[in-house]
């Protein structure tokens, strides 16, 4: 097990925390993925100043993709959140490895045969976490729009990865993020009290710029096809979270499927 396989397994569990903060915050999906950008950035410049890091924009054009695939990503994947079940929103954004696979092959990336096993392995416990529901609803349909925009993003942060630190991709992605959505706040006027402040920041943090510096790190050090395949703990863990705070249960089959997740992540671990 290598160092990058446990930073995005860590944080793919702190990413899966992140329903809870969600459902705390009444804001418009747009908002809260603007507040969740933008104090995570605030956080980030602490990181910066301690650390002492130089930052630079590198490669503008698949810096400013990168940032562009996130805002979607993110906020697909709240709108998600607030209309289905958190394991299932999850679950559905990390449809990813379908797509990263094929994107992984085409570019010229060497994939592993623990990986092609991994893979079919993780999806299929996909479907039978989403064995219950029978038909399309907007909830799910953010959510496969979700997984899609993730898929890029993996493939490009491999990518910058190989001329940015980790602190580097977060801060900058989270600064020009949040900016693409301050217009929100215009569009969208919102009220915070004290309570829904505390969640905001709480949203900033570990969710978003703790999660994301980690993750960031450890794909430098994963195979591009890996790396989503070892992130599938997220929807567990999501499912975890919606059971303890919301008392979302699985069905026998749902729970069939999070085992058949977590082997993949097994095999996945010992693709190297």
């Amino acid at each position: 097990m290598n160092k990058g396989a446990v930073a995005v397994v860590i944080s793919a569990i702190m990413m899966g925390s992140l329903p809870v903060f969600v459902r705390n915050i009444h804001m418009h999906p747009t908002q809260i993925a603007f507040f969740r950008l933008f104090v995570g950035f605030v956080y980030l410049i602490i990181f910066v100043l301690i650390s002492r890091e130089k930052l630079a924009l590198k490669k503008p054009k698949i810096v400013l993709t990168l940032a562009f695939a996130n805002v979607l990503t993110i906020t697909f994947y709240i709108a998600s959140i607030q209309l289905v079940e958190a394991a299932t929103a999850a679950l559905l954004l990390y449809m990813a490895p379908i797509y990263v696979i094929p994107i992984a092959y085409v570019i010229g990336e060497k994939i592993g045969k623990r990986s092609w096993i991994a893979v079919p392995l993780g999806i299929s416990g996909l479907y039978l976490m989403l064995s219950p529901y029978g038909g399309l609803n907007l909830g799910i349909i953010y959510g496969f729009l979700s997984g899609i925009c993730y898929s890029f993003m993996f493939v490009l942060l491999k990518k910058v990865r190989e001329f940015m630190s980790s602190i580097q991709i977060t801060f900058i992605n989270l600064s020009i993020a949040s900016l693409v959505l301050s217009p929100t706040l215009i569009l969208f006027p919102v009220k915070i009290d004290v309570i829904t402040f505390y969640w905001v920041l709480g949203l900033g943090l570990i969710p978003t710029a703790l999660a994301f510096t980690i993750f960031n790190y450890g794909i430098k050090y994963c195979r591009v096809e890996q790396a989503p395949v070892l992130a599938l703990i997220e929807p567990v863990s999501a499912g975890l979270f919606g059971f303890v705070f919301f008392n979302e249960v699985f069905e026998v089959k749902q729970i069939m499927g999070a085992f058949l997740v977590l082997f993949s992540v097994f095999m996945a671990l010992k693709g190297d």
